[in-house]
């Protein structure tokens, strides 16, 4: 650990392009995260606020359970030998990651023993993963010819299986070893990941894939949630619709506070996994799950603004772009905004479209999931 006057070491701080920020001391990363949000709000042209951001520190490091990288084998000016780790900063070729601050000590084990496989492919996309109890899970996005041969040869597989639970593809198939052969079935759920619900924040297991979308680590997931919470525990809502409910993550959290939610999802996938979550967490009959894109306009006609008193949104990175058009078309407005972002320029293009819906930005919290970087995590509350 740094010293906060200190900068951070990282062996491949003047290569890696997966942070950016090692020169710079965590006092310093701190003050320019808030800086940077209040300039992006100040730049979107919206009204100044009257309080001062809050920002919530976990770590300096060492917060990811999972991490996405790439495997090399193509020659490079750096080595001629296979490569596993990150694009260097000229975004060109791959940098072999051997060790990483960001990474948990499991998370680290993991890739540890990973880098000991010798991948006959060119180029593929993987995703390590450990879960709340240790377990290991890999998902490998490779070319399907890549895929064929590995299968062929079996024994690369047949040891990787030995250590871990297997995802393959955009589809997720499972890998499993039968009688005679190798053999990839349908996508199955685990408990990779975790949120926290009720006043005590106690940790429920959130069924997921290995390849599927959740925050990068559990610490940083638990304070994430403790500041939603902090928002919405002076709120008088008896119903609340989530749209982007994913696997859960926050719909489990926003169920054990309201009475009832309404989770808005498109991917199929996510639904399922959704289902079964809110099952185990017993808080299945509080949550009815719409599954359809509502951006689309046959869609928007079956959902009635009025009928919510809180709207909860965690978009991508891009915003919500259209979003707020049939959302809002609406006479009566729901009386509460909460906002989940990863990307303050889109935060605030969307701020500036509450605010002319007559929304006022109440409280915002920064939370530094992303230490060593300039990436946050933005929590806001908006209210009529």
């Amino acid at each position: 650990m740094s010293q906060p006057n200190q900068p951070f070491h990282c062996d491949y701080a003047s290569a890696c392009s997966g942070c950016g920020w090692f020169e710079k001391s965590y006092g310093e990363q701190t003050n320019l995260k808030v800086e940077a949000f209040v300039n992006a709000w100040a730049k979107a042209g919206l009204p100044p606020f009257d309080f001062k951001p809050k920002f919530v520190s976990i770590a300096e490091s060492g917060l990811r359970d999972r991490v996405d990288l790439v495997i090399d084998n193509r020659p490079s000016s750096q080595s001629a030998s296979q490569r596993i780790g990150m694009f260097d900063q000229e975004r060109k070729e791959i940098v072999d990651l051997a060790n990483c601050p960001q990474l948990t000590a499991p998370l680290q084990k993991w890739l540890d023993d990973f880098r000991k496989i010798n991948w006959p492919i060119q180029r593929g996309s993987v995703r390590l993963r450990v879960s709340p109890k240790g377990d290991r899970g890999v998902w490998l996005d490779f070319a399907n010819a890549d895929i064929k041969t590995l299968l062929d040869e079996k024994l690369i597989f047949e040891n990787l299986l030995k250590i871990s639970f297997v995802e393959i593809g955009q589809r997720r198939k499972k890998l499993i070893a039968g009688e005679d052969r190798l053999r990839l079935v349908d996508p199955i759920l685990q408990p990779w990941f975790e949120t926290y619900i009720g006043n005590d924040l106690s940790a429920t297991p959130l069924l997921c894939h290995v390849g599927g979308f959740t925050q990068p680590g559990f610490k940083s997931n638990r304070a994430l949630i403790a500041e939603v919470f902090e928002m919405v525990r002076p709120l008088k809502a008896s119903r609340v619709a989530e749209f982007g409910s994913g696997v859960g993550n926050f719909t489990l959290p926003l169920a054990s506070k309201f009475e009832k939610v309404d989770a808005f999802e498109v991917d199929a996938l996510a639904c399922q996994a959704l289902t079964e979550n809110l099952k185990y967490a017993h808080l299945d009959t509080k949550v009815t799950i719409h599954r359809g894109d509502f951006q689309n306009l046959n869609e928007r006609r079956t959902f009635n603004s009025a009928d919510f008193e809180l709207i909860f949104v965690d978009p991508p990175r891009s915003g919500l772009k259209q979003f707020l058009d049939p959302l809002f078309a609406a006479e009566t407005k729901p009386a509460n905004f909460l906002y989940v972002s990863c990307y303050p320029d889109s935060f605030c293009a969307d701020a500036k479209r509450l605010y002319g819906l007559g929304y006022t930005l109440r409280k915002v919290t920064i939370v530094d999931q992303f230490p060593q970087t300039q990436h946050a995590e933005l929590v806001a509350h908006f209210s009529q």
